[in-house]
């Protein structure tokens, strides 16, 4: 093969070797529904694409999009996080709330580290355990709750327009930088799941538990070392929330649990795990994140969110049982 004929050749077999695993991973169905759905906003609001509605439908979505890709390194072990929701509150209010009293480094640690402990709460149970997901994640919402209510009752906390303009302002003219910061958080995810042994690991465990135990490896420890990288990734998320409303709030997660199953759902990821994407998660996100700012700009109660995603859940785990259903009996009756 001649260099030219390479040339020609390679940018072609990458760009199959991309789509074919989009498609493996499922992220083609959200990538779609997101580039629809976005033609369909623009007709009926043009108003997006000026500085100020870009700059608000980000600091909307990327929240959003940071506690998708938290529940779908979860969902990629076999598991999911109930508590999603209680420890973003947890780490947006001891972000806002350390404000007051110790300088921006310590307090972003802070919340960093209450994520992490969280995570690393539920997946000590979860993993060593032997307990249900969906049990101990549940269990800890209550108590993970009830600390972000003592560290702050009502909203408040010291978070200042400094930290607004660093996580909710703009990087550049029609860049705001909160999308810098999704993207930043994304390809570092994306290179620790797809380019080291862990992150094949956490595919492996959902995908194949049995073959990791045959192989010697730590299937425990890759389930702990899941829920801790989902708090980690929850902490961003409340600090960026906690930055854009300027404020810390108690009970600023609770609209969240239910929009990143959703958001996982619609990315098309297997909550029986070993299969989700990236891509996929952040994109289905920001659908939901758009259709919920449509609601507000439509002057619809926007709770109307909750059953749109509550209807994705429903659709996107139904259809497939429908379809095979379906597929048995024409099967059946032409043998």
């Amino acid at each position: 093969m001649t260099a030219a004929t390479f040339s020609h050749t390679a940018p072609t077999g990458y760009r199959r070797q991309g789509f074919a695993r989009l498609r493996r991973e499922g992220a083609l169905a959200p990538i779609l529904a997101f580039v629809v759905f976005f033609v369909v906003y623009l007709i009926i609001n043009p108003g997006l694409l000026t500085r100020f509605q870009l700059q608000t439908a980000a600091n909307l979505v990327v929240p959003l999009a940071l506690i998708a890709l938290a529940q779908l390194v979860v969902v990629l072990v076999g598991g999911i996080d109930i508590s999603i929701g209680a420890i973003m509150s947890l780490c947006n209010v001891v972000f806002a709330s350390q404000l007051e009293h110790f300088p921006v480094p310590i307090a972003l640690l802070m919340a960093i580290g209450a994520g992490l402990a969280c995570g690393l709460f539920n997946g000590i149970l979860v993993a060593y355990a032997g307990l249900p997901s969906i049990a101990v994640t549940l269990a800890s919402a209550f108590i993970i709750g009830s600390i972000a209510r003592e560290v702050m009752d009502r909203p408040g906390g010291g978070v200042t327009k400094e930290i607004y303009l660093a996580t909710s302002g703009e990087l550049l003219p029609f860049i705001p930088i909160s999308l810098f910061w999704l993207a930043v958080i994304a390809v570092l995810l994306w290179l620790l799941l797809q380019h080291t042994a862990l992150g094949r690991h956490i595919y492996g465990v959902g995908s194949n538990m049995e073959s990791m135990k045959a192989a010697g490896l730590n299937a425990r420890a890759t389930k702990l070392a899941a829920f801790a990288l989902s708090g980690l990734i929850v902490s961003f998320g409340a600090i960026m929330l906690a930055g854009s409303t300027v404020t810390g709030d108690p009970r600023s997660g609770d609209p969240y649990l239910l929009s990143s199953i959703a958001a996982v759902a619609l990315a098309g990821a297997s909550f029986a795990g070993g299969k989700g994407s990236i891509i996929g998660a952040i994109l289905a996100a920001c659908t939901l994140g758009l259709i919920g700012n449509l609601l507000f700009f439509g002057g619809i109660n926007s709770y109307w969110q909750y059953v749109i995603s509550a209807l994705i859940i429903f659709a996107v785990v139904g259809i497939p049982v429908i379809w095979r259903k379906l597929s048995f009996r024409v099967k059946g009756v032409s043998s």
